[in-house]
């Protein structure tokens, strides 16, 4: 970091190159850009953004330049993805567990105001800072169509598609097991044992956000199976 005695190269009134010098700067600066606003790719109701990498974890993401459709005469809400880093807009608000960008408002033809929303965030490139695990531990054998856990949440985050996590059991189900997650009652996903299996697969079927105040339930099949049992599990969420 830079202070009164600056680590970054400078440019002197008479320096020959500037140019070299300041696009030197602007590429170590190039992190900060990330969904930046692309001046000369914005035109009317046409938002330009700039790329960059965005890391989650051990996985990089490369965001190329793009451009949105803005919606005439409204406020658009640009954000990215927090597991993904995919930019997108809508006419609602920032969705919960996304990492905002800028709001923009528009007449019929042009944009007329934005403000950005960015900010120095670690949690929003970095992955790990962005991690929110929810897991539990089911003692025992379920009973049919018990509901085993439930967690209500404190804060807002995603679940993503795909997501990482799964169960494991101590004791190892005689044929195929699938409990249901729900959000409010609504089936968002599920944890299947296959048969002789003691390690399960999460399907969670799309991207859910979670907010503050929903609750996730887990809960065993109709006919629930009679060896599965002392069940560990981990729902691997993000969160900006």
């Amino acid at each position: 970091m830079s202070n009164s005695t600056t680590l970054l190269d400078t440019i002197a009134a008479n320096q020959a190159s500037k140019e070299v010098v300041f696009n030197a700067l602007m590429d170590a600066a190039s992190p900060a850009t990330l969904w930046g606003r692309h001046a000369s790719a914005c035109n009317g109701l046409t938002w330009g953004y700039y790329g960059g990498n965005y890391q989650t974890g051990a996985t990089a993401h490369a965001i190329a330049n793009g451009t949105l459709s803005l919606t005439a005469s409204t406020t658009n809400y640009v954000y990215a993805d927090a597991t993904t880093g995919a930019v997108a807009v809508n006419t609602t608000g920032f969705p919960a567990g996304s990492i905002p960008l800028y709001s923009i408002v528009t007449g019929a033809t042009t944009v007329t105001s934005y403000t950005d929303a960015r900010s120095y965030q670690p949690s929003a490139t970095s992955g790990l800072a962005g991690a929110y695990d929810v897991g539990g531990y089911i003692a025992g054998t379920a009973g049919d169509s018990e509901v085993v856990w439930e967690f209500y949440s404190p804060r807002a985050w995603t679940l993503p598609a795909g997501a990482s996590g799964g169960a494991k059991a101590r004791a190892a189900a005689t044929g195929s097991s699938t409990f249901t997650l729900a959000k409010n009652g609504s089936n968002i996903g599920t944890l299947a044992w296959s048969a002789a299996g003691t390690v399960a697969t999460l399907s969670i079927t799309s991207s859910t956000s979670i907010a503050a105040g929903d609750v996730l339930s887990l809960t065993a099949p109709a006919t629930a199976n009679a060896t599965l049992a002392d069940i560990a599990f981990t729902l691997a969420g993000t969160r900006p």
